[in-house]
């Protein structure tokens, strides 16, 4: 079928050009263009592109221009809406997660106030190493911020903001594999006695249990069972996949439970002293205890999260195998914890009891170690890193 379009007619009225043509319904439309000749000749070329696309020139050019605005738009800019269409539909621990990453990012207006299509390969690399530099983070974190970087220009282009992704092929950086935490039982009494209460009280269950963080603070009584005839007992957790899992409790971790609940009934665990609910974040109180001791993992401050390698650790030189280490972490994957065979973590619970005391509040002067730690808890570490308000005009 030979289909003929019709052409665009560019009309001059006084000073202003219009294109008058006919839109794909069979209307005939008229719009002004201006005063530039040049345009309304380009415009008129573009039309008849359009319409023998069978598309609206009017609903095109206007999507042009929404298209032309939002490449002004910022990387901070855009997080809001990003948020809205994407974040809103991950779980709200990823969630706190972009918040975080955004706020680090922002310490780099270089990068978070350019414009999202003028955001390069380069510059983000250079944000990576600057953080590295000053920050002394590790590889994986700032792969992390790059890969969110990148998650937010894809959906920028799917959402018809970019017409590509300029972090496309972008490669992370190499990550060493393990990370090697020694904290020695004495360290770990010096860094409870460096806490506060009750977040030393936090720190100790975490190491008697390997517990994350997000399960500590957030452990609600009604959660754990203890047993009748063991000072033991057992929690129900949700850990990462969304699972509903069963945990085992040594003796050391129910001492800390019992004392800290008390006669309670109800409630979280580990209440925050000021707000009288549970805590949310810990992570400055936690850095400035191991800072003041000068506790490191390689090239980093020793995080919450390596006290659940500490509690691997422990286990492992008291002579428990990884197989049995496996499901007391919580963990599936084999890649995760090396090659395990599958044991019921609550039948290997028994293990537990192997874990060195660090401390005993019911008589501190019968305990060597909590005594020693008061000479580590004066020591400072004069080899801190850096950290810097702008990141990348630190680096520059």
């Amino acid at each position: 079928m030979d289909i003929r379009i019709k052409p665009v007619q560019i009309v001059k009225r006084g000073k202003n050009y219009q294109l008058y043509y006919y839109a794909p319904d069979g209307r005939r439309r008229r719009l002004s263009v201006g005063s530039d000749s040049q345009l309304a000749h380009r415009l008129s070329i573009k039309f008849t592109d359009w319409l023998i696309e069978s598309k609206d020139p009017e609903r095109e050019l206007e999507r042009a221009h929404q298209k032309e605005q939002a490449r002004q738009v910022s990387l901070v800019d855009f997080f809001p809406e990003f948020m809205e269409r994407h974040g809103m539909n991950q779980s709200i621990k990823m969630q706190a997660r972009y918040h975080d990453m955004l706020k680090n990012i922002r310490r780099c207006p270089e990068l978070a106030d350019v414009h999202l299509g003028r955001i390069s390969k380069k510059l983000v690399l250079d944000y990576m190493h600057a953080r590295m530099k000053y920050d002394g983070v590790m590889a994986a974190t700032v792969n992390r911020e790059a890969a969110f970087l990148r998650g937010m220009l894809s959906r920028s282009v799917e959402w018809d903001i970019l017409p590509f992704n300029p972090l496309q092929g972008l490669k992370l950086l190499k990550e060493d594999g393990k990370r090697r935490v020694n904290v020695s039982p004495k360290q770990a009494a010096a860094l409870l006695d460096a806490l506060p209460h009750p977040l030393d009280d936090i720190a100790e269950f975490a190491i008697y249990t390997g517990f994350r963080k997000e399960n500590i603070l957030g452990l609600k009584i009604g959660q754990i069972r203890f047993h009748d005839l063991k000072e033991t007992g057992v929690v129900t957790l949700l850990i990462k996949g969304g699972r509903e899992e069963i945990f085992p409790l040594g003796a050391k971790a129910v001492e800390v439970l019992k004392r800290v609940i008390g006669e309670r009934q109800t409630g979280y665990v580990f209440l925050n002293l000021d707000t009288g609910t549970r805590y949310y974040s810990i992570n400055r109180t936690y850095s400035r205890a191991v800072d003041k001791l000068g506790l490191r993992v390689g090239n980093t401050r020793l995080r919450f999260h390596d006290l659940r390698h500490v509690f691997a650790t422990w286990l492992h030189q008291a002579g428990v195998s990884l197989d049995v280490l496996r499901p007391l972490l919580g963990h599936t994957d084999r890649d995760t914890t090396d090659r395990y065979a599958y044991l019921d973590r609550v039948s290997v619970g028994g293990v537990l009891d192997v874990m060195p005391r660090i401390r005993n509040k019911k008589s501190p002067d019968e305990n060597p170690v909590r005594a020693e730690s008061q000479e580590l808890l004066t020591q400072t570490d004069t080899n801190r890193g850096l950290t810097t308000g702008q990141l990348c005009q630190r680096n520059a």
